[in-house]
Formats: structure tokens, sequence, C-alpha cells
């Protein structure tokens, strides 16, 4: 299966110059590829348009060993080797963050999907994931494979890339020209790779192409649904909510909210791509000290979801389905996340859509 040259959304590549000086930072990447005795290697990356350029090549002998060289790129950005054999041509898809020393070690026969890489975690996270991604591609077209395909992938790529290149190149990958990640159905996974790149590469140039991506995701999504922004607290009465918090012991909505400090009744799902980077910003408000938090957590998981939840620093107790089905019903949710402001009195403020909201509220 031939695998699409072009990312689903073009990332904004600064140019390398192939005259610069010795003396310019570089990085390396060598290895060998066993029985490609007289075939050629390529060192490529995609231009400003995505098509992939060649940078240097390399003609093999009979060990099979290459050095490459080129000058560190301004921005990290993805290469690849590219091997010509009998069969058509195959790839390797690596990460350049600066001035690494890759190593690569390879089969003409099964170039790209048995090979082995040292010198990144970086690096080998993307070779990881590209050889499951050999394994799912024929299954792209059933919706249930690929939902569950991408949910593994967020969990094991994405949710701790810190801003990595790596994580715009999964979000962005194509399949026969199909997109892994589609815009109008995965908004919450560009959401939650946009705040990422927001949190620790603030001045890279796909952080704000990610953000108007999401952007425009949630508009479409909102769109379709004729979801409202806010409603009047009238149309929706605090309803008592008492549930086991990651210790087991249950914790009462109003052991929380109406002590003087306006609280947010969060109601997420602990499984959704979106949820860390909405805990990330809920956290910079709880931190202020003017908001509490008691947030509902959902998940398939009651493990997984007790081990999350512990990480946090405010109230989260766990609803299980009768408890999610009842809670639901009680406060008109519709969909995960959902967020109430509650006032300092314990009275039911707004309904809000997003962090912003509830900055606006207190």
């Amino acid at each position: 299966m031939k695998f699409s040259d072009f990312f689903y959304i073009l990332p904004l590549i600064a140019a390398v110059s192939l005259g610069a000086c010795s003396s310019d930072p570089s990085f390396s990447v060598k290895g060998s590829v066993d029985n490609a005795e007289g075939m050629t290697l390529l060192l490529e990356r995609p231009d400003h348009a995505g098509v992939w350029i060649p940078l240097d090549s390399a003609h093999l002998k009979n060990n099979g060993k290459f050095e490459f060289r080129s000058i560190a790129p301004s921005d990290p950005q993805i290469y690849r080797l590219a091997l010509a054999t009998p069969d058509g041509d195959r790839y390797i898809y690596f990460p350049i963050d600066s001035i690494e020393s890759l190593s690569i070690t390879a089969d003409a026969g099964t170039f790209a999907s048995s090979y082995q890489i040292e010198g990144s975690d970086n690096a080998r996270n993307l070779a990881q994931f590209e050889k499951q991604l050999l394994s799912f591609a024929p299954h792209i077209s059933n919706p249930d494979s690929a939902n569950a395909f991408k949910r593994r992938v967020y969990t094991s790529f994405l949710q701790d890339a810190r801003g990595s290149v790596v994580s715009y190149y999964i979000l962005t990958k194509t399949v026969d020209d199909t997109p892994l990640f589609n815009v109008d159905e995965d908004g919450s996974y560009f959401a939650a790779v946009a705040t990422s790149f927001r949190q620790f590469r603030p001045d890279d140039p796909r952080t704000e192409l990610l953000e108007r991506t999401a952007n425009e995701s949630r508009k479409r999504r909102l769109s379709k649904t004729g979801q409202k922004t806010v409603i009047q607290a009238e149309e929706i009465n605090l309803i008592p909510i008492n549930l086991p918090d990651p210790n087991g012991s249950n914790i009462a909505l109003s052991q929380v909210a109406g002590h003087g400090v306006p609280t947010a009744l969060v109601f997420s799902d602990f499984n959704d791509a979106a949820t860390p980077a909405l805990n990330i910003e809920l956290k910079k408000l709880y931190d202020t000290g003017r908001l509490k938090i008691y947030n509902v957590g959902v998940s398939t998981d009651p493990v997984e979801w007790r081990n999350s939840a512990r990480n946090l620093p405010w109230t989260t107790v766990f609803a299980n389905t009768s408890d999610l089905r009842n809670v639901a019903a009680s406060y008109m949710i519709e969909s995960l996340p959902t967020i109430f402001l509650i006032d300092a009195d314990g009275n039911l403020k707004s309904r809000c859509t997003s962090v912003e909201d509830i900055k606006k509220g207190i």
C-alpha cells in the first residue's frame, strides 16, 4: 500500500540552504540497509508545498552502509529516507529537532515496516506509529476500526507529546489521500494538540495553524448541532450530586460549592482527547484561587480514571453509567465536556462553553 507524499495540513517549513558553510549546525543519519546492493538511497525533506525533495543520495554497496549529514532545520521537521527498489519506492520517516545523530538499520525487502532507529525518543515514537499505521491502513474505511485506532494513537503518541513535531505529523497524516484525522470529525484531537503547541511551542508556525483548524472544527460542530453558548441560570436548578472520589469516599457537590468562592461544575470524559487540554486551562484558573472545581469524571476504565484523577488538584468524583444517566437528565447534559458556573453563594449561574466563559462570570 502506497502512502501519500503530502500532509493533510501542509507544514510551514523554513528553507534550508544546501550551500551553507560546513560550520553550520548539522544533523547526521547513518546506518545500513541489508540486501540493497546497487540500490539508491535518498535523504529527503518536504518543501513549502509539501512535496518531498532530495537533499543527498547514496549508492549502496554490498555492506549497505550509508551516512548523510545536513544543515539542522530552524524549526523541528520531518525527514525521510527513500529507497528505490524493484517493487517500488519505500520510505522511513523520522523527526529532526536540531543536531541529532540518528542510526537506522533496515532490510531492503521490509524497508518501511521492520527497521530499527536509535538516537532520539521522538524518532522511536514515530517509527512505532508508522509500523502500527501500516497494519491499520487496510481498515481505514471502517469507521469503528478507525475511531478505535485514533483513540489508541492519541493515548500512545499525542497525549503527552508536549508540542513535538511528531504529534503534528501524526495529526496531519494521510493514507492513500485519506486523512487519518478528519477536521470535521476529530476536532477534539486538533484542539488537544493545538493546546500542547501553545504551551510548549508558542512561537512554532504550526501553533497558529492548529488553533485555527481546531476553532473552525468547533464552529462547524456547533453549527450542525445548533448548540447554545450560554443558558440562563433559571433554566436549571442546582441538583445535589454525591459521588466517590479516587479514594472511594463520597463527596457531595454541596461540600465544595457555596462557601464564598465560585465553583465550576465540570462534567468530562476522561477518555476524550480534548480533556487534557481542558484540564490545562482549568488549572491555570484554579491556581489563581478565584475558583473551586467539582469535576464529575467519566471513563470506561475506573482504574485509569482513578490514576488520572489523583493528579488533579481539585475535587474529582467518578460517575458510572447509571450515575451519569441520572445526572445528565437532571442537568440536561447532551454532550461532554459540559461546564456550569456556580456563584459564591451556591446558586447555579450559567452554562459555559469554555474556560473563557468561566473567567467572564467570576
